[in-house]
């Protein structure tokens, strides 16, 4: 068969082929593990998607045209060279490619419509004839290929499913041509079942999208010359050249869940609520609940498994850590390096803000900034320019912590932690090497017993306000927790680096505003006594610390140089036993 025009040509069958998959209800293939959440946290989330599986379907894809969404269910267990083939082309964006000559995202499109039989796509790309002023007209670009895969056959052609195309006289030449049946194809008059070896039924249609399908198939069609000389178009008058606008595109092609979840809780004290394939669990109070998930396939088939969530009363503790600076070029970037201790993974969200702080009055704010994180080795674990962009931004938006500007920054990430303590850096820059005023923040999001975040410490220029060393934290927890704030600048010469802050003073803030307590040489502090017991006492005594058991809130500490004075220093925030 051409990948562009389906034979109608007969030929005898040697075996029998199969309508679809058969419908068999979804399974539960790993128990969700009981567990325990402090009241008040994060809501922990759960991907459900490894605890269940429908033993009809590997994955699905949506299609979304420019006339709607059009899902497919995928066969993998049956048809494993194929669906693996074009998920490969899904996955690693084959359908799309940058057209340098109109500046954007080009998308494949519908290149092939027959009424009755079938629609046809995966092929071309609409990209715009680079010798257009106008930048409309369309000259494709064929889809880049894989190589040519071995032909499955064995599913019948039905309306509804979609297929592998293929040239003609060979049944192991399919690339990255799709077509979906309009009709029952498998049979007289088309024969696709067993025309030239069968034609590789790999999915079909579901969630009630074959109306997208007809749609695509009820558009007027033009002969735009072979291989489009079926070529559905909108909005489109003859003779007139084919615009971008006109084709039929998908801008989108993705993979989506092949089960949908619901869950209930058993009690009030612990809310749940579902994202896509993630289940978010908060716990609200002390208490213990019961929480049944559901999982339900495209054909209505349901499977549910329960487990049990405990709620206790949360300990005090750090649960975020903030720095904001005037951000430079180079090594004027505002590096915030933070340390987290104990047994278990910590799962952390780290935000790089600019935009934003201009509605709190923060004047000259970094218009765009980017941000790493690095572990100990200063490798580099994870990078974000704009928070939209990552591959988990709908989860950084579950747990209510998106950044308001999308040309903001979030990583959320688990990183590895020990009882010894792992130490980690997060570095804000400007995009395009921009400067101005940013911040650094470190949240941690467990929701239960675990590791814990230890401490942040940040370097940097300190001028006058706005351009002191900023440095805030979160208490959380219904119990009071004793934190040690330093103000470091003398001791730094000694570890290269220049222009150290000679006197830095340190105050420090409730989040009402006001001052808490306030040091500026550490040998002078009413507190000098805890400060050395703490193992924590600056080196030098002209270096500011403050000593404060506190209770739940947010706190800011600000760095200043005495009288006036300006140059590079730290501040640190320590959890103290």
């Amino acid at each position: 068969m051409n990948r562009t025009r389906l034979l109608l040509a007969c030929a005898l069958a040697a075996f029998a082929f199969s309508a679809s998959a058969q419908n068999t209800p979804p399974v539960v293939v790993a128990q969700i593990l009981d567990f325990t959440e402090y009241a008040g946290a994060p809501a922990r989330s759960i991907d459900l998607a490894p605890d269940f599986s429908d033993p009809d379907v590997s994955n699905a894809v949506r299609m979304t045209t420019v006339l709607g969404n059009i899902d497919i269910a995928l066969f993998g267990q049956q048809k494993p060279i194929t669906v693996t083939n074009f998920l490969k082309y899904v996955d690693q964006g084959r359908y799309f490619v940058f057209d340098a000559a109109a500046n954007q995202q080009a998308s494949s499109f519908i290149h092939r419509s027959a009424p009755g039989f079938v629609i046809q796509g995966g092929g071309y790309i609409g990209t715009v004839d680079p010798a257009d002023s106008n930048k409309q007209n369309v000259k494709p670009t064929q889809v880049l290929s894989f190589g040519a895969i071995q032909n499955e056959p064995g599913i019948s052609n039905k309306r509804g499913t979609i297929a592998m195309a293929r040239l003609a006289g060979d049944p192991n030449s399919a690339t990255s041509e799709w077509f979906i049946n309009l009709a029952d194809n498998g049979g007289s008059p088309n024969n696709l079942d067993t025309q030239n070896g069968g034609f590789t039924v790999f999915g079909r249609v579901v969630n009630n999208t074959m109306t997208v399908a007809d749609a695509i198939a009820a558009l007027p069609r033009f002969n735009a010359g072979a291989p489009f000389d079926s070529l559905p178009l909108r909005n489109y008058t003859s003779p007139n050249p084919v615009k971008v606008a006109n084709l039929v595109s998908l801008p989108a092609i993705a993979q989506i869940s092949p089960l949908t979840f619901s869950a209930t809780s058993d009690n009030g004290n612990v809310s749940v609520a579902v994202s896509g394939t993630k289940l978010l669990v908060s716990g609200n109070s002390v208490g213990t609940a019961h929480v049944t998930v559901t999982a339900t396939d495209f054909d209505g088939g349901t499977v549910s498994q329960m487990f049990t969530v405990n709620v206790i009363a949360a300990p005090g503790r750090l649960v975020n850590l903030a720095a904001r600076m005037q951000v430079g070029t180079g090594d004027n970037a505002l590096i915030a390096g933070f340390i987290m201790r104990g047994s278990a993974s910590k799962r952390l969200l780290v935000r790089g803000l600019g935009p934003s702080l201009t509605a709190l009055g923060v004047p000259n704010a970094l218009a765009n900034p980017t941000l790493e994180l690095h572990d100990s080795s200063s490798a580099t674990i994870a990078t974000n320019d704009n928070w939209g962009d990552a591959s988990n931004k709908q989860d950084v938006s579950d747990i209510g912590l998106a950044p308001n500007s999308p040309n903001e920054s979030a990583i959320l990430t688990t990183v590895p932690s020990d009882t010894n303590g792992i130490a980690y850096t997060a570095v804000l820059r400007g995009a395009n090497n921009g400067t101005g005023v940013g911040v650094v923040e470190v949240y941690d999001l467990d929701s239960g017993p675990g590791s814990t975040l230890l401490n942040i410490s940040t370097r940097g220029q300190v001028g006058s306000d706005p351009n002191a060393l900023f440095a805030g934290l979160t208490l959380g927890g219904t119990d009071s927790k004793q934190v040690l704030v330093r103000a470091i600048g003398p001791s730094l010469t000694a570890f290269g680096v220049p222009n150290a802050l000679t006197d830095p003073m340190l105050d420090f803030f409730n989040s009402q505003g006001t001052k808490v307590d306030s040091n500026d040489d550490w040998m002078n502090s009413p507190q000098k006594t805890q400060i050395q017991n703490s193992g924590l006492a600056p080196t030098n005594a002209k270096e500011s610390a403050i000593v404060q058991t506190l209770p739940t809130g947010a706190y800011t500490a600000i760095v200043h140089g005495t009288n006036g004075g300006t140059g590079v220093g730290s501040v640190e925030v320590y959890q103290l036993p």
